[in-house]
């Protein structure tokens, strides 16, 4: 059984739910009187303009609606951050396996977008298929990139490996002048047209040390996607994609509960 974090008990996560909404100042936007708490109905009152403020449903908050208490909440968001299984997050934080798998979908689908995330530099390239090899659901082909100093990744689904669509992907996310690295395949071969210097490993031949990184980071999803669901899925695989790359570009937002929260709130 994996160990929690000393985590606070339900009013104390209430509480820093309050601070990160309302950005610790615990007062009215309106009037900026303090607020009062009413923990039991889960709310804050404010007595200048008498209004009702909840944490989970101001300014459009994604918690809107949220059912579970604030502790598993925090344990929910730690134990996806952890990378631990749904089966995992059910035990440690008493709900189901289905809250806990929609939960972990709902932690995606809100990450903010990396708007920075441009690569630079010596950058490898490759691409790779995943699904079920051996049944009769079609294979998802991903393009990736990444920068082997910084590990920052840029991740994409694709329909084909024709070189119109590698080019566009190389264009769309790596800073010209770059030194891209990739295999011998025949899509990567005109890049320096496109102002990058190219360079290609021949992995039929053994050759695989100036693509190892992206190779890696291939062996990782995977073994992550079988952690989470005992195979290799491709219903929402672009929602983990965006998933695997906050966490290699923005690692602060994993770092802890808070910081994740703190990123996806909407600022009073």
């Amino acid at each position: 059984m994996s160990k929690l974090p000393n985590l606070a008990s339900n009013l104390k996560c209430w509480r820093k739910l309050n601070k990160l909404v309302f950005t610790g100042s615990l007062s009215c936007p309106g009037c900026s009187v303090s607020f009062q708490e009413n923990y039991q109905a889960g709310y804050l009152w404010c007595r200048g303009c008498r209004k009702k403020y909840r944490p989970t449903a101001h300014k459009g908050s994604w918690l809107y609606g949220m059912k579970l208490k604030p502790r598993q909440l925090f344990v929910l968001l730690w134990c996806w951050q952890q990378k631990k299984s749904p089966d995992t997050a059910r035990l440690l934080a008493c709900v189901s396996y289905t809250t806990a798998q929609r939960w972990y979908d709902r932690f995606r689908k809100h990450i903010p977008e990396d708007s920075a995330a441009i690569l630079a530099g010596l950058v490898q390239i490759d691409e790779s298929y995943f699904g079920k090899l051996k049944s009769n659901q079609p294979q998802t082909i991903v393009v990736g990139a990444i920068e082997p100093d910084t590990r920052r990744v840029m991740l994409s689904i694709t329909n084909s490996r024709s070189q119109t669509t590698l080019e566009q992907f190389v264009l769309e996310n790596i800073q010209s002048g770059s030194l891209v690295v990739s295999d011998k395949w025949y899509a990567y071969q005109e890049l320096p047209l496109l102002g990058y210097a190219h360079e290609s490993w021949n992995h039929s031949s053994g050759q695989f040390a100036g693509t190892n990184q992206i190779e890696g980071l291939w062996s990782s999803i995977k073994r992550y996607l079988r952690k989470l669901y005992g195979c290799v899925p491709t219903k929402n695989l672009q929602a983990v994609l965006n998933e695997w790359m906050a966490r290699q570009n923005q690692p602060s937002w994993f770092a802890s509960p808070e910081n994740y929260l703190q990123a996806t709130f909407v600022p009073c």
